[in-house]
């Protein structure tokens, strides 16, 4: 795992960047344009992180415990160390960076058009495209967890996971024909790491499961903290308490 470093709070959430935004941005100078291209992706990290903030920000107000934001190669995460409670808790926190996205993007768009900027273009693009990837229905991804909460409203928890996650699995597999027939390379790294995640996705639906086994495996008890570990190559579970 690469290092990451904190470099200040917003509304309370500690900011990390991860060595990997930085290699990121390295990789940019040298193969997209140098500077230029480096400030285009520091401004849509920039729209990344408030994206994040909307997660974290509704996941607080629900009760989830958000331990800060992070910044890496990848783009952004909130670090959740506990779980919603419920599938409509779930969905909320998913939506709601999407929704900050669309609504930059929105305001980004109308003033293009009111005062023809393509400074505003740019702004109201980057963010349309943040919330358009992220509504792709891969797993851990928001669309991903919007699509589970759905279907746990209608099926126990464990088995909409897993029909989430194979999902994920077939956008993984196209974009790592996007990448190879000319898309953005980054799909290359962020296949693997859809699939891996699938697998710690259905790590905490099972032990979530167990921990709500008088209610048949359904949202609806508290779930306690945890963190995530590798032990002898394997992806681990963690409880805090």
């Amino acid at each position: 795992m690469f290092k990451s470093w904190r470099i200040g709070k917003l509304l309370g959430f500690p900011i990390e960047i991860n060595l990997s935004f930085l290699i990121l941005l390295g990789l940019v100078f040298v193969a997209y344009g140098g500077l230029a291209g480096v400030l285009v992706v520091s401004l849509a990290f920039a729209f990344v992180l408030l994206h994040e903030l909307g997660h974290a920000v509704v996941a607080r107000a629900l009760r989830v415990d958000v331990a800060g934001i992070e910044l890496g190669f990848l783009g952004g995460a909130a670090k959740m160390t506990s779980l919603p409670r419920t599938a409509n808790a779930e969905l909320a926190i998913a939506a709601a960076g999407p929704a900050v996205s669309l609504v930059l993007g929105g305001i980004g768009m109308g003033l293009a058009a009111a005062f023809h900027s393509p400074v505003f273009a740019l702004v109201g693009w980057i963010n349309l495209v943040i919330a358009g990837f992220n509504l792709i229905p891969a797993l851990p991804m928001d669309g991903g967890r919007i699509l589970r909460a759905a279907l746990s409203k209608r099926m126990d928890f464990v088995r909409a996971t897993d029909i989430s996650v194979t999902v994920s699995r077939v956008a993984a597999a196209g974009f790592v024909l996007w990448a190879l027939s000319g898309g953005p390379l980054q799909l290359l790294a962020l296949a693997p790491f859809l699939w891996i995640m699938g697998t710690r996705e259905k790590l905490l639906a099972r032990m979530m499961a167990r921990d709500r086994a008088d209610y048949g495996g359904r949202w609806g008890t508290p779930i306690r903290r945890f963190t995530m570990a590798h032990h002898n190559g394997r992806i681990v579970i963690v409880p805090l308490d």
